[in-house]
This record gives C-alpha cells, sequence and structure tokens, in this order.
C-alpha cells in the first residue's frame, strides 16, 4: 500500500480558456469518466450484496458489536491505565476486524480490488482517460458504496449524462497535470529545436487558466507546488464550462495586504458557538452576538418557489393523464413523459438559481467564520447531529385543538437553506491551518440550554421560550446564554466552570445587552422575534 502524503494542502480554483476543440474533448472524456464511474459503482455494489449475504459475515458482525459494547462500557469507568480486560477486549475487538476483512477480501470487496476491475476499462479508453484517473474513479465509487455499508446512505446514485461532474489525478506528473499555467491532458509532441513549445496531440489538450493581473491571491498561490489537478464541468447559465482545482501543498497565502484584515485571533481566548439551524449565536470577550446564517439567500429561495410552481403547472398540462382525479401522480411504472421546451427552459433557470444560491452560501459562511476566527482560536460548540434534525418525525401526533394529524415534517427545509453544518466545517477546516480544531463538548452532560450557572440546577424549557428570568435581576436571552456557557466549559469539555461563569458574568450581560439593543431594531422580522 502506498504511503499517503501527510503535507497540509489547499484548493486553488481558476477557469481554464477553453476553445472549441477542447470543449469537444473535455465533453469525451467527462463522458466516458461518467462510464467508468457508473460501471465501478455497479460492481461495487454487487460485491457488498454479496458480502452482506454471507451467514458467517453476519455472525462475525453481531459479535464484533457486542465486543465494542463491553469495550465502552469498560472505557467509561475512566480508569488511568488498561486492565487486562480491556487489553483483552481490544485483541479479540482486532481478530474479529481481521476476520470480516478477510471475508471482505474473498468477495474482491475493497478499494485495491475494484482497482484491479477498473484496468481492463481504462485499458480500452487509454487515450483518453489515465491509469491513475481511472483508480480515483474507482475510490469515489467504492466510498460510495461505503457509506450504505455503514449505513450513513440508504442508496447510491448513478451519473446521468447531464450531471455536473469531475475528474481527478493521483500526482501531477503525468496524464492531467498543471505545467507553467497550462493544463495538460494526454499526450504531447515532444520539445526539439524544430517544435521549441510542445502541443497535444489528437486527443489530447494544453489548455491555458485564466489568472487576473488583480488576483495576487492566485499569483502567490501558484508558487507552492502542485500535488494534483481536479477538473470540473459546470453547467452556468446554460452553458459547459470548465474550471481547474489545484490542490497545493502547504497553507493558503495570509491576505494580508488588505486594509483591517486580521483573521486569527489569540490563541488563549475563547469563543462559544451555540449553532442552530437558522441562527449562530457566539460569546466572546470582545463580542456577544446573534447571526442569522446565510440571510443572502432568503430571497432567492421566494424565486425559487415560483420557478417550481411554474414547473408544475407546466408539468400537469402536459401530462394530464398521468395524474389521478385528487391531483397526485398515478403509481404505475409505463407512465410515459415528454416534458415541453418551457418546462426545460424553466428547469435550466433553476439549476442555476441552486447554483448561485450554493455559492451564495458557501461566501457568507466563510465571511462569518473569519470574523469568529478574529475573535479567538479556542472554538468551543455543541455536538449536534445535523441529519437527525432534517429527518422526518416518527411519533404520529395530533393537534390539541382540532384534533387534525400534525405534520411529521422537522427542519429539512431550513437546514438544506442555512447549511449550519458547512459553517462547522470551514471553521474546523481553517483551524487546522493552525494546528488546531474545533473543540465539541459533550451535549447530554453539559446541557447548555437547561442549565443555570447561579443555581446549578437544570430547568428544561420549551422551544418557544426564548429568555431566562432572574439570572441576577437580569433578562438574559437563552442562545446567547448558552453561547456564553459552552465557551466556559472545563478542559474535559463534559462540565461548565462556573468560577469562569462568575469571573466573565458582568462582562458578558454589558455585550449582551447592546446585542439586544441591535437585534430589537433589526430589519429582519424573524431576528426581531429572537429577542421580542
Amino acid at each position: 500500500m502506498a504511503r499517503k502524503d501527510r503535507t497540509p494542502s489547499y484548493v486553488l480554483e481558476l477557469e481554464m480558456r477553453t476553445t472549441a476543440r477542447d470543449r469537444k474533448i473535455l465533453d469525451k472524456k467527462m463522458r466516458i469518466g461518467k462510464q467508468i464511474y457508473n460501471a465501478c459503482l455497479g460492481e461495487a455494489q454487487k460485491r457488498l450484496r454479496a458480502v452482506l449475504a454471507d451467514k458467517p459475515y453476519r455472525l462475525t458482525v453481531k459479535a464484533k458489536q457486542a465486543i465494542s459494547a463491553k469495550y465502552h462500557i469498560a472505557k467509561a469507568k475512566k480508569a488511568k491505565k488498561r486492565t487486562a480486560e480491556e487489553k483483552e477486549i481490544m485483541r479479540e475487538c482486532k481478530r474479529l476486524a481481521d476476520e470480516l476483512h478477510a471475508i471482505e477480501q474473498s468477495y474482491g470487496y475493497s478499494e485495491y480490488q475494484l482497482h484491479t476491475f477498473v484496468a481492463p476499462i481504462q485499458a480500452k479508453f487509454a487515450k483518453n482517460i489515465g491509469s491513475f484517473e481511472a483508480q480515483k474513479l474507482a475510490t469515489r465509487a467504492f466510498n460510495a458504496v461505503e457509506k450504505i455499508h455503514y449505513r450513513q446512505a440508504k442508496k447510491v446514485h448513478f451519473k446521468h449524462h447531464s450531471d455536473e461532474f469531475s475528474i481527478d489525478n493521483k500526482s501531477n506528473t503525468t496524464g492531467l497535470r498543471y505545467v507553467e499555467g497550462y493544463i495538460l491532458w494526454g499526450e504531447q509532441t515532444r520539445v526539439s529545436k524544430k517544435n521549441p513549445v510542445s502541443q497535444p496531440k489528437k486527443g489530447a489538450i494544453k489548455v491555458p487558466l485564466i489568472v487576473k493581473r488583480n488576483d495576487r491571491y492566485a499569483q502567490m498561490a501558484l508558487c507552492d507546488r502542485t500535488k494534483y489537478v481536479r477538473v470540473i464541468a459546470r453547467e452556468i447559465r446554460g452553458e459547459i464550462r470548465y474550471f481547474a482545482q489545484l490542490v497545493q501543498e502547504g497553507f493558503p497565502p495570509d491576505k494580508s495586504w488588505k486594509k483591517n484584515r486580521k483573521v486569527s485571533g489569540e490563541v488563549t481566548k475563547r469563543v462559544g458557538l451555540d449553532v442552530g439551524t437558522s441562527t449562530l449565536a457566539i460569546s466572546s470577550e470582545k463580542t456577544v452576538e446573534l447571526h442569522e446564517l446565510a440571510p443572502e439567500c432568503v430571497a432567492d429561495n421566494k424565486e425559487l418557489r415560483k420557478i417550481e410552481r411554474a414547473m408544475d403547472r407546466s408539468k400537469r398540462a402536459t401530462h394530464p393523464d398521468n395524474y389521478n382525479e385528487d391531483g397526485t401522480i398515478k403509481r404505475s411504472m409505463k407512465l410515459e413523459w415528454h416534458f415541453s421546451k418551457r418546462y426545460l427552459r424553466l428547469k435550466m433557470i433553476r439549476k442555476d438559481l441552486h447554483r448561485k444560491l450554493a455559492v451564495k452560501r458557501k461566501q457568507s459562511h466563510e465571511i462569518l467564520s473569519n470574523h469568529i476566527l478574529s475573535l479567538g482560536s479556542d472554538i468551543r460548540v455543541e455536538t449536534m447531529r445535523i441529519q437527525g434534525l432534517q429527518r422526518r418525525a416518527k411519533k404520529t401526533t395530533r393537534n390539541k385543538r382540532n384534533g387534525k394529524i400534525n405534520k411529521k415534517k422537522r427542519y429539512g427545509k431550513v437546514i438544506a437553506n442555512r447549511a449550519p453544518a458547512m459553517l462547522m466545517e470551514i471553521i474546523d477546516r481553517k483551524l487546522h491551518y493552525q494546528g488546531r480544531t474545533i473543540k465539541k463538548i459533550n451535549t447530554s452532560k453539559v446541557k447548555a440550554s437547561q442549565f443555570n450557572h447561579v443555581t446549578g440546577e437544570y430547568n428544561k424549557k420549551d422551544i418557544s421560550e426564548r429568555w431566562n428570568e432572574g439570572m441576577l435581576g437580569e433578562r438574559i436571552q437563552r442562545d446567547l446564554y448558552s453561547a456564553f456557557l459552552i465557551g466556559n466549559t472545563v478542559d474535559t469539555l463534559d462540565a461548565v466552570a462556573v468560577d469562569l461563569c462568575n469571573q466573565g458574568w458582568q462582562n458578558f450581560v454589558t455585550l449582551h445587552h447592546q446585542e439586544v439593543t441591535r437585534l430589537q431594531r433589526h430589519w429582519n422580522k424573524q431576528m426581531r422575534w429572537y429577542v421580542a
């Protein structure tokens, strides 16, 4: 097994200045890449089904789960040294894991066995897809099926011809690579006295990257060594455009030339974050704030709903026989759908609007993460499982007033629009550049939304209760107070440090009242509701 590169890296994305010939060749390469990926995905699923159907494998999995439960119970005792029982449990876990791996290998279900499967397929398309690129496609397919294996996903999606796609390499030495401002892909002519500049052969490309003169960040990033290259095809306003992502070695350039630019705060400064589905509460020594996540995306969501309603009207008008009298779609596998030009045009507009929303959302999170990191580098946040909030409720409940069944919808739509988990990933990524990570507190033990550091009691509150009354004569907003408690947790991250809370209480109250005054004058009605 090859040694993985442990050096830090970051991504620089630049657009490719393509000609009609380049776009034709790139489109063919992407089409072949999708076929190879789909073939690997289908083969990996087939091998996984064979593994899961093996009875000894299932029995070994159950035995390993039982042993793991014993290990967690023994670990919860917090002994300074591992006991003989714990050591025996760990040896048994390793033995069972080796057995599981051996069974998976016998059915050909592993990443490197899938590389062997893709080798003859790649040989047929050797002029368009290199061996390293095919292996990376096989790895992506295997990782997608692994999510089903470990119940992190229910199904995998095969790539459609109209889906956006990307192909990347393993190194920058052969195949797809970056050389002196150009993306080279395929065999090039040799440099000689007659041909001082190499030119692409048939089926190969040599495309320059677009680097603006005033783009100082890109110019500084290109000075670092390029590990490998990824080419992405994106549909923008109905046109396919190609971008190159250069994975550079080291850390991203510091934008210190910008005025008032300060991203990294003092290491000793603590910052507590209380993450909600659509808001983020921040508590630090300098400031106490309540932010709306991705506020720029709110207006575009209204336009998106209008487009989707127009698409639904067009779909129903052109396919009246595919719907029941109550408006629901007929349950039949033989339904035919032939969409109108208007529907396809609206679909293209909707796709482009989703792309704009994704860009705006990420840009908003990047700006907010820079602001958080300027307050301090000791960032603490609750352990929050976002996927659990997206799921529909399991229990069926009725409204007490009218007796109707309540909807089982939860926070799926708002989480898709606000993406709180993305913000945490961005902060964690930027902290890694400083050699640090986000500190995640134990939510079940700390209970920041219920704890009162004055009395030391836990009082469960309803979601609609936004205030903590009688906090040393003060009225404190619930989310801001939770962020304050999270920021003042002990080093083991499983309890609130009451002494630290008492020391910073007066400073917190002063900053809290300033933030409440600002929110009461906020232009957004929803933000005013949090302090109403």
